[in-house]
């Protein structure tokens, strides 16, 4: 089975059907056409270039390895992004690394460490540093936290806004709580 010119007028979904039947032209024209949008949401993610690498190259050897686990009616995209994710997840895990994206908006970008270990941070209650995990490890939003914490999504705001100033705290030397 060889793909023609015709496979860039295919949907995500019917080349992935494709690949999974064997034909590897099929994986190619998805690599091209979602590469860029891959490592671009990866680079917002992490903190150096080399952890992009290495979480990009994951990524689509997972989505060759599991290529059998895709089931054609949902999103090939929201698939990918689900690896990516998990991929970035099991990667900052293992890294204890965690990105915060405008901790102060006020410092320059160079000031701010991009990626922070949540251990170092002694100020931070436990309940505080899964929140920040929920938020920026795992991408969820106030609902989702609210539900994995058992809490209102207001008390996850005000639990998040008080982390992100302990945060601030510690970054800027002013340690009194």
């Amino acid at each position: 089975m060889t793909l023609t010119g015709n496979a860039q007028k295919m949907n995500d979904e019917q080349l992935m059907i494709k690949y999974q039947d064997g034909d590897h032209k099929a994986f190619e024209v998805l690599y091209l056409r979602h590469e860029s949008k891959v490592y671009a949401y990866l680079r917002k993610r992490l903190p150096d270039q080399d952890s992009v690498e290495e979480v990009f190259q994951n990524t689509f050897l997972k989505v060759h390895k599991s290529r059998f686990h895709f089931k054609p009616k949902f999103l090939f995209i929201q698939w990918l992004y689900t690896v990516a994710r998990s991929e970035l997840l099991d990667f900052c895990k293992k890294k204890k690394i965690i990105h915060i994206e405008y901790v102060d908006q006020g410092k320059a970008k160079e000031e701010i460490d991009d990626s922070l270990d949540l251990d170092n941070y002694k100020n931070l209650s436990d309940k505080e540093k899964e929140l920040l995990s929920l938020k920026f490890i795992s991408d969820n939003d106030y609902e989702e936290i609210s539900a994995a914490l058992n809490i209102s999504q207001s008390n996850a705001r005000k639990i998040f806004s008080r982390a992100i100033k302990k945060i601030k705290a510690t970054l800027s030397g002013d340690n009194n709580d």
